[in-house]
């Protein structure tokens, strides 16, 4: 027999065939006992199943492997040797598994995922108030990493988004914005503790802010501007005796329907008068009367261009004084304004001087013919001498400009001095539409009549304001003086009740252009007529402006700030929604109008919800209606601010009440080591005591300077809130109390309106709303979700046009 036998494949005679015939003797394909069962002996060697004649495949080899054979005996021995291992290993209880097929917390074999980031940086790190869509943005992102780490922490799977209704998602949309809300206002009312204190304590040792937050030095100051400011409540008592404030009034016209007379242009019948779609600061004229002047802002006075927060009022108006004397010609009063915090907290001032008697001052024609005249006679040669006002003006010039103020202990200052010239046209800016309502202007009138009275108390002589101007005014209506500022006619008492008295059948017979709603009656013309001498008395007298709510110490910081005052709007431009809304604002109560919500029945009767998402065709006009509303509250709140200083929540401002803020930091400054063991940590004292109660009386009886020093500065900061005017430490812009133009390439502080997060052109790698960039295949990249058409005929590789 040969050897190779055994090795021979099997002939296909020796395999049964099967067929049809036979289905029965057909092995079952799912007998898992056969499959299992070892083979037979007869089958090991061959039998009628037809298997090979071989010896057994080695235990651990189950391919053919060329390559370097071992000798027989050597590989066979290592097989049986693996052969025994393997029964020793089932013999052995099985060990549990190390990868299940179920979920188990913390046994996860991949690794977590790297924990999210907030790309936005904390609103109160910033050093100004962010918007509200910054906020809500930075806090959505901050509740998602607090949601995943919460649930890392427990194991808790992602819950599965599902898809919700147009009512579900609207109530989301409402809670998610009311947790805002609330998160956005603690942020506001912490961030404003945090920077007035921070603010008080980089500036509490300049001269401006003693001069206006320490009572010892604020109170004698007051005491002399109050004296400097008789001379002018004695020419406005003159000038409202001799009728000067007659026909003087606050109410404006569009420019255009102004005739250019201060009256209006004849209108059609039917035609009515309609604000612009955009309120603007620009949009009225003066009418007849509201264009009089201050004629002393026209009185000599020198500028100083800039001076620096170290330098002190009266080392400035010694050097005047010693200069330029106090007679004719000479210093009067010195005018500081208020701090640029752009220009590191500068001042710039004015030295007013006594008109010379021998000099006259310059009248404002208006028609140029004094400057027609000089320039005649600079034609024939012949050079004409300065001007006699600016005469004294210059003499005081060369007096003083270029003199040194020195200061040993904070270094010399030299004045740098030129000629103030006044504006020659004075801008009067626009109010907002709800002030042209009665009911606000009775609100107004009260407030005014209450701050003339508080002023006139504090100038003392007997002075009283608000008699006066009521006298005037009964005056005025006596003599039938009383008009409307444009054409109109006025409706009386007798008009008033005939028309109630009317027959239900003579309604609709009534004239043309007889009465409207629109047209002031005789009372609300008193109260306006009123309403406007008080606010030019608080102007001229103590020059407060009243809708800005800040005081100056003269007329040219007064102008500064608010160049021409203030003028009304038409009432007849008022819209049902605005006089609703000037309403609440005069009573107290809350905006009235609300956004609309889809209800079911309006989607039953046809109405998409969808559509909401678009805004309506007088979306804007209700936005800028809740901006003037917005605007009106805020100014009565600085109004009351001067008023109930004590009736203010000092928190909503950024300070704190005085026991509380004394005990807040004095828990700083204790430790609790025991239970009845605290240790004092006021510096340079480490004493231990048994209770709290000991502690503080320790601390008022040994550290009473150190404990005096912080009521000084937290009376520092309160009085710094409650000042309805002051510099504002988030804004650095034209909106703050300086009333600076704001440079062109500094950015305003603060986010911009409408911002969104997705909109941000350095997040556009993370940031949905942002498709990735490739400069190298399109270096048009996206700005934001606007993009960027490359030219026409432009491939990848070509040079950009207009590129270097």
């Amino acid at each position: 027999m040969d050897t190779t036998d055994n090795f021979r494949s099997p002939s296909i005679k020796a395999e049964p065939r099967w067929g049809r015939e036979d289905p029965m003797d057909r092995p079952l394909g799912n007998d898992s006992y056969r499959s299992r069962r070892s083979p037979g002996l007869q089958e090991r060697r061959g039998g009628p199943r037809g298997g090979r004649n071989r010896s057994r495949s080695p235990v651990m080899i189950d391919r053919y492997q060329p390559g370097n054979r071992m000798p027989r005996d050597d590989y066979y021995g290592q097989s049986r040797e693996h052969a025994s291992r393997d029964r020793e290993d089932r013999r052995r209880p099985p060990s549990p598994a190390t990868h299940i097929d179920r979920y188990v917390p913390g046994e996860n074999g991949a690794k977590p995922p790297p924990p999210r980031v907030n790309v936005l940086p904390n609103p109160l790190s910033m050093e100004y108030q962010v918007g509200f869509n910054y906020f809500a943005e930075w806090w959505r992102v901050e509740q998602a990493i607090k949601e995943d780490k919460e649930r890392a922490k427990n194991g808790d799977r992602r819950p599965l988004a599902g898809i919700k209704g147009e009512r579900e998602s609207r109530e989301d949309r409402e809670t998610e914005r009311a947790q805002i809300q609330i998160a956005y206002d603690a942020y506001k009312e912490e961030l404003q503790v945090k920077m007035a204190r921070t603010f008080v304590q980089q500036h509490k040792g300049e001269e401006w802010f003693k001069e206006r937050y320490l009572s010892e030095i604020r109170d004698p100051l007051r005491q002399r501007l109050m004296e400097f400011r008789q001379t002018a409540h004695a020419q406005w008592q003159q000038d409202l005796d001799n009728g000067v404030f007659d026909e003087f009034t606050l109410e404006g016209i569009y420019k255009a329907e102004s005739n250019g007379a201060g009256g209006v242009v004849e209108r059609e019948e039917g035609e009515t008068v309609a604000a612009a779609e955009v309120l603007g600061v620009g949009d009225l004229v003066p009418s007849r009367g509201g264009d009089i002047r201050d004629e002393s802002a026209l009185q000599p006075a020198l500028l100083f261009k800039t001076l620096a927060p170290t330098v002190s009022r009266d080392k400035i108006e010694a050097l005047c004084k010693e200069h330029l004397g106090e007679q004719e010609g000479g210093f009067k009063w010195l005018s500081l304004s208020d701090p640029n915090p752009l220009k590191k907290y500068h001042r710039i001032g004015w030295i007013m001087l006594h008109p010379n008697s021998e000099l006259e001052m310059i009248s404002e024609r208006g028609d140029g013919r004094d400057e027609d005249k000089d320039a005649e006679e600079g034609e024939d040669g012949v050079t004409s001498e300065s001007k006699p006002a600016l005469s004294t003006a210059e003499k005081a010039l060369e007096a003083i400009n270029g003199k040194t103020i020195y200061d040993e202990n904070r270094g010399d200052f030299t004045c740098h001095v030129g000629v103030h010239v006044p504006p020659r046209e004075p801008r009067k800016k626009a109010l907002w539409d709800l002030f042209s309502a009665p009911e606000r202007i009775d609100r107004d009138v009260a407030l005014a009549k209450r701050l003339v009275a508080k002023f006139d108390q504090e100038l003392g002589s007997g002075s009283d304001g608000v008699s006066h101007v009521e006298q005037r005014v009964e005056d005025l209506r006596d003599k039938g003086l009383l008009q409307a500022a444009a054409t109109g006619p006025i409706k009386t008492k007798e008009d008033k009740d005939s028309e109630d008295g009317m027959d239900e059948d003579d309604e609709g017979e009534l004239d043309e252009g007889t009465f409207d709603d629109d047209v002031d009656d005789e009372e609300l013309l008193i109260k306006k007529k009123t309403l406007d001498l008080l606010v030019e008395y608080l102007r001229r007298v103590f020059n407060f402006c009243f809708f800005c709510v800040f005081e100056s110490d003269s007329v040219h910081e007064l102008i500064r700030k608010c160049p021409g005052g203030h003028l009304r709007r038409p009432r007849a431009s008022l819209s049902t929604a605005a006089k609703n809304a000037a309403k609440a604002s005069a009573l107290g109560l809350p905006f009235p109008l609300k956004p609309k919500e889809s209800t079911n029945e309006d989607v039953e009767n046809g109405e998409s919800p969808v559509m909401e998402k678009f805004p309506r065709k007088d979306f804007k006009a209700d936005q800028q209606l809740l901006r003037a509303f917005n605007w009106v509250k805020i100014f009565e709140e600085k109004i009351l601010q001067i008023l109930e200083p004590e009736n203010v929540d000092v928190k909503k401002l950024g300070g704190k009440p005085l026991d509380e803020g004394v005990d807040e930091e004095l828990k700083k400054h204790v430790k609790q080591e025991d239970e009845a063991k605290f240790r004092c940590k006021v510096p340079e004292c480490t004493k231990l005591f048994k209770g709290d109660s000991f502690w503080r009386k320790h601390v008022e009886k040994r550290h009473t300077e150190w404990l005096d020093n912080i009521k000084k500065d937290l009376n520092l900061v309160n009085t710094y809130v409650l000042d309805p005017s002051h510099i504002a430490p988030s804004r650095s812009d034209a909106n703050s109390n300086g009333h600076f133009p704001m440079n062109n390439h500094n950015l305003n502080a603060g986010t911009p309106r409408g911002f969104n997060l997705a909109n941000m052109p350095m997040m556009n790698n993370f940031t949905p709303g942002f498709s990735p960039q490739n400069p190298l295949t399109n270096p048009f990249q996206n700005f934001g979700n606007h993009a960027v058409t490359a030219p026409s005929g432009w491939m990848p590789g070509m040079p950009i046009p207009g590129e270097d």
